[in-house]
């Protein structure tokens, strides 16, 4: 039987921990354990995660990571102000935002998150803090369903169109710098696209997919700070989704694809090029929430088969290079 020195030409290291620094590729014999380990590549992950309490569609989410999320507002099936926090395993309760609202810009993170606008139309803006929502400067314009837009921090937030009104796809931009909302001159190439498009990013550097209306979209839009350029489109066509992530590394999860329904789908973003993940969500959903990274990322509630709203929380880990069992020894 072929042996390791066989095989790759050297021993394996025995050594009595695991080491701190590994190289990739590089394996060893923890004689503590007894198990030869290595740092290899595992693979990308679908696993569920906390149910929320209070199940709802359209509503308001972000977060900096996977173990740090806040959701809020929405229709449940009534509107609510309710919000939630997420540690990476539970949802427990925060404070109520006192406006009620769904389709709403939301952005930043759990202890600095920003609400804005939302239907029914309103210009109302809240900060919350880790514990309490407290009102703050108006929008420019009221607006309605405009979730698909947002991107960037509490102090530093862009608001990319939204679908304004009946017949009415808005392609204008505002930022928020803290305190009050400005609009800019820039605008956004396609208006009918913000009613449900994904955006993720921050206030300079953003990336804006998918949409409508109809059948959901392809096309994929890349924000500098000061003009909109098309990248490479999507795997498949897509819209009201989750997407977190940066304009270098993207993560898109779930909404409806072209072929209707409501999508399980995922696709990731390296900075040139979409691709289809082989993974699926187990629930399909559009209009949900979420949080985190591109490598590590949740989708929450939204809406499922049936127009129902889903409680549960799945969490996606992308393929990562870490320090696995290679055998029992």
């Amino acid at each position: 039987m072929a042996t390791y020195e066989n095989l790759h030409g050297r021993r394996i290291n025995v050594v009595s921990s695991n080491p701190s620094n590994p190289k990739e590729g590089e394996v060893w014999y923890n004689s503590t354990l007894g198990l030869i380990k290595g740092y290899v590549l595992a693979p990308a992950t679908i696993s569920s995660g906390g149910n929320v309490s209070t199940a709802r569609t359209q509503l308001g989410g972000c977060g900096a990571t996977q173990s740090s999320g806040v959701i809020f507002g929405g229709e449940s099936p009534s509107l609510t102000g309710a919000t939630e926090e997420y540690d990476g395993t539970s949802w427990t309760g925060g404070g109520t935002c006192p406006a009620t609202k769904s389709d709403m810009h939301s952005s930043g993170t759990q202890t600095a998150a920003l609400w804005g606008g939302g239907s029914p139309t309103s210009a109302e803006t809240y900060e919350y803090d880790g514990s309490s929502w407290t009102d703050t400067g108006n929008m420019p314009f009221s607006n309605r369903d405009v979730f698909g837009g947002s991107a960037g921090i509490q102090t530093a937030a862009l608001q990319v169109g939204g679908f304004i009104s009946p017949g009415n796809y808005s392609t204008v931009m505002c930022e928020y710098d803290g305190s009050s909302w400005t609009n800019i001159p820039q605008t956004f190439p396609s208006g009918p696209r913000t009613g449900n498009f994904s955006t993720a990013g921050i206030q300079t550097a953003c990336l804006s997919v998918g949409g409508g209306p109809g059948t959901p979209q392809t096309v994929s839009s890349e924000w500098n700070g000061s003009a909109w350029t098309t990248t490479n489109a999507l795997a498949t066509g897509n819209s009201s989704a989750v997407h977190k992530g940066t304009v270098s590394s993207s993560v898109l999860l779930g909404g409806p694809p072209p072929s209707g329904g409501y999508g399980s789908g995922i696709q990731t973003w390296d900075g040139t090029n979409w691709s289809t993940s082989p993974l699926t969500l187990t629930n399909g959903r559009s209009q949900g929430a979420g949080a985190g990274t591109a490598t590590s990322a949740y989708i929450a509630t939204g809406t499922g088969p049936g127009g129902t709203y889903t409680n549960s929380t799945e969490e996606f880990d992308a393929a990562a290079v870490e320090t696995k069992t290679l055998t029992t020894g």
